[in-house]
């Protein structure tokens, strides 16, 4: 039964639904009642996770804006940032010098054919 049924109108249309057999649009239209109930409930339940989600991050936001866990710490996190920052970089160097090297070697082995 439909979660909207707490009238005697929806009763009133089951009933009828089965006393009618020759009216078998009434059961088609409250199942679709039912279906649309249940995507109603899991859209509001995933609006409501969402809402909730957004408050927390909004939190989080405040609390890293007024300094938060890092009170105190920001040079240290600056220092090991900018480490890895520049082992990030070499590598790319790194990988940019490979990548140049295999398209010469391709150059030359499609200039052979």
């Amino acid at each position: 039964m439909s979660p909207f049924s707490t009238n005697s109108a929806s009763n009133s249309m089951s009933s009828a639904a089965e006393a009618r057999p020759d009216l078998p649009e009434f059961g088609r239209l409250e199942r679709v009642a039912e279906d649309a109930s249940l995507a109603l409930e899991f859209w509001h339940r995933r609006a409501s996770d969402a809402e909730a989600e957004m408050v927390r991050l909004r939190q989080a936001l405040e609390e890293v804006a007024v300094g938060g866990e890092h009170q105190g710490k920001p040079g240290e996190e600056l220092r090991r940032l900018r480490a890895e920052n520049t082992a990030l970089r070499s590598r790319m160097h790194q990988a940019r010098r490979r990548v140049n090297a295999l398209l010469v070697r391709l150059g030359t082995l499609e200039a052979r054919r």
